[in-house]
């Protein structure tokens, strides 16, 4: 399945492959978009441990592994995502788990998300309490998806810059 217009990076309904485009990210005030996030995807947190492990260890990593790391909708609900920041990687970095897989490999691609863990841990401060991207469970972000995707046979609405877009109903009652 080709994972390409509503990208893992959360990629604001609408926005077409090559065009600016707006990602959005979770925060403490529910899912908010604007430019701030653009660099920002989320990825499983103990797949990306596991894969982390499997490089320092040397060992093969599949594709089939940075696609579910990128783009797990076979975890469960309570699965958590973590935010990771490409703004260090180049430009044109891919968002997608099959470009980027293209283009580097997937012990490469591992690397890089490692790298981009890593920034998202030094440039935290950067976001203000309410803004600063937080992480999410796969629940949420299957809720999103299927929120920005109920429209014309699965197309997304437009989304307004630094319009919050509600969590799932999953974390209001985990919140209360």
């Amino acid at each position: 399945q080709k994972i390409d217009r509503f990208t893992w990076g959360l990629e604001v309904a609408g926005a077409e492959r090559g065009s600016s485009r707006n990602r959005m990210a979770n925060t403490v005030q529910g899912f908010k978009d604007g430019p701030a996030y653009d660099k920002i995807l989320y990825v499983s947190e103990v797949r990306l441990a596991d894969l982390k492990k499997k490089v320092a260890d040397s060992k093969d990593v599949t594709a089939e592994e940075v696609t579910g790391l990128m783009f797990p909708e076979d975890m469960d609900d309570d699965a958590v995502l973590v935010p990771v920041d490409i703004s260090g990687e180049e430009a044109d970095f891919p968002t997608t788990p099959e470009d980027l897989l293209e283009k580097v490999g997937p012990k490469a691609a591992v690397e890089a998300l490692t790298r981009a863990e890593s920034l998202f841990a030094k440039n935290m401060k950067n976001f203000s309490d309410d803004e600063r991207p937080i992480s999410m469970t796969v629940g949420e972000w299957h809720t999103l998806l299927a929120t920005n995707s109920q429209e014309e046979g699965g197309e997304e609405e437009a989304v307004d810059d630094d319009q919050v877009v509600e969590p799932s109903p999953k974390k209001k009652a985990k919140t209360s």
